[in-house]
């Protein structure tokens, strides 16, 4: 087969235009072209082993790789050794100085490579709705540069998960997440990525045209910085957590108008709103009551999301919220409103 080698931007080394069945064999599924080549070239900017994939095409991309690789490490020995020398001390000191380095290098090494075999899977598991915004837009260096820094620190499974999300997620739609989402993403600590998943797990919303209009967990009538949320694990001080973290704004009681949710009772009933309320993974109507009187506005009071918060929302994994979800549909019911289901 033919195959074209040139030079990233950055200098980072050959890369190559890998044909589509190539791709596919790697993949596991056809991907479009856009993200095929947002894919590949992550890939080559952050996973030293994929590589190596058991493809002959591929071999001599291979052989370019491992020889970097002898070649960094015979540099490693040499550095050793004229440490040793300038610091006039054993050898072994500063054998095992470099060693101790190369490990971490190797350890962050490894970090990337599963974060980006975890995004390519998750790009599999998403291959129906693997679409770019735009066909020529490609995944920005800078920004690549930003998540290599970020995610080859991350060892934890979790960790790693989210970053493949967020990996995966850019690869798709370049552009949907900024650096700082990806540096705020790596200073949450257990806890705070907990809190954060309750908090998107409750949150409801409006969105049209892949852009967001409004994301916020709604405080159902009480006000969420006197502790209305603090029985569903939202209290102020976990509040403040989420704030101090930039992932929400500091007004825990700012409101939006949700009149474009509310509709009529009829089939099909996506054409009786302007636009859909979102609540956990689904589309809602807001069906007024017929005795509800006709209104300009609907404020919806609650804790509203940042635009990084936003961003970091399309990789957490909702979980059931029983309890909030019945509360807000009696919320909705005491503004004679219910809550309808849209679609499937």
């Amino acid at each position: 087969m033919n195959h074209t080698d040139h030079h990233d931007s950055d200098g980072g080394g050959p890369s190559v235009e890998l044909p589509e069945d190539v791709t596919d064999l790697i993949t596991g599924v056809p991907i479009p072209s856009a993200v095929r080549k947002n894919l590949f070239k992550a890939v080559h900017r952050l996973c030293s082993a994929a590589v190596d994939v058991p493809v002959a095409y591929l071999e001599g991309v291979a052989d370019e790789h491992r020889a970097a690789s002898a070649a960094r490490v015979k540099l490693i020995h040499t550095t050793g050794a004229q440490i040793a020398q300038q610091m006039r001390t054993d050898p072994e000191y500063a054998r095992r100085a470099v060693a101790q380095f190369g490990r971490k290098v190797l350890r962050e090494q490894v970090n990337l490579d599963l974060i980006t075999l975890k995004a390519t899977e998750e790009l599999k598991r998403n291959s129906s709705t693997s679409t770019t915004s735009d066909e020529s837009s490609t995944i920005d260096d800078d920004w690549l540069n930003a998540f290599d820094a970020e995610a080859r620190e991350k060892s934890t499974e979790d960790m790693q998960a989210n970053f493949a999300r967020l990996l995966a997620g850019e690869i798709q739609r370049p552009g949907s997440f900024s650096i700082r989402s990806v540096r705020l993403l790596s200073n949450l600590d257990k806890e705070s990525a907990t809190l954060f998943r309750t908090l998107c797990s409750a949150c409801v919303s409006i969105e049209a045209d892949n852009a967001t209009i409004d994301v916020r967990v709604l405080s159902l009538g009480g006000q969420a910085s006197h502790n209305a949320l603090l029985k569903y694990g939202l209290g102020f001080g976990e509040l403040n957590v989420l704030q101090e973290h930039g992932l929400i704004i500091p007004d825990y009681n700012s409101w939006r108008d949700y009149q474009p949710c509310i509709g009529i009772e009829a089939e099909p009933m996506a054409n009786t709103i302007r636009l859909p309320m979102s609540y956990q993974s689904r589309l809602w109507a807001l069906v007024a009551n017929a005795d509800r009187k006709p209104s300009s506005d609907f404020k919806l009071h609650g804790v509203a999301l940042t635009s990084a918060g936003c961003e970091l929302r399309r990789i957490v994994e909702i979980v059931a919220l029983d309890e909030y979800t019945q509360d807000l549909k009696a919320f909705f019911l005491r503004n004679k409103l219910r809550m309808v289901q849209v679609g499937d």
